[in-house]
């Protein structure tokens, strides 16, 4: 009986877990229930550096975001990411998120590229921290 109770326990706990880590990721769908949604419309252009290779550039990804509410289109934006343009991102989502998610610190396009792999451009989607 203790094992079955502690099995539940560390179900309901990663459960917990997973759901916490979905809420902070943004897909190329409007899928949401909520009043307000950011969809990732496309990556225009990802010219980072890939993990495995030494470049003299750290590298960019140039993206298409919108920002709905009510199922509604309310502002469709190109946004640039790279280590000394992070601001204007952080700023456009924290004032588009509902507002028990603003204030984020960091935005991130995943998957990073990597040496000899290519990214297919519906793999995308935009990580909030």
């Amino acid at each position: 009986m203790k094992k079955l109770t502690s099995l539940l326990i560390a179900s309901y706990i990663l459960i917990g877990c997973a759901t916490t880590q979905n809420q902070n990721i943004i897909n190329q769908k409007l899928d949401s229930k909520q009043n307000k949604e950011i969809v990732l419309i496309k990556v225009l252009n990802d010219s980072r550096c890939p993990e495995g290779v030494q470049c003299i550039w750290a590298g960019e990804i140039t993206f298409e975001v919108a920002a709905y509410e009510n199922r509604n289109l309310v502002e469709q934006i190109q946004l640039t990411l790279s280590p000394n343009k992070e601001a204007a991102a952080i700023n456009w989502f924290n004032k588009h998120l509902p507002q028990q998610k603003a204030q984020i610190t960091k935005v991130s396009i995943l998957p990073y590229p990597k040496k000899e792999k290519n990214i297919e451009p519906t793999e995308y989607y935009i990580q909030l921290q």
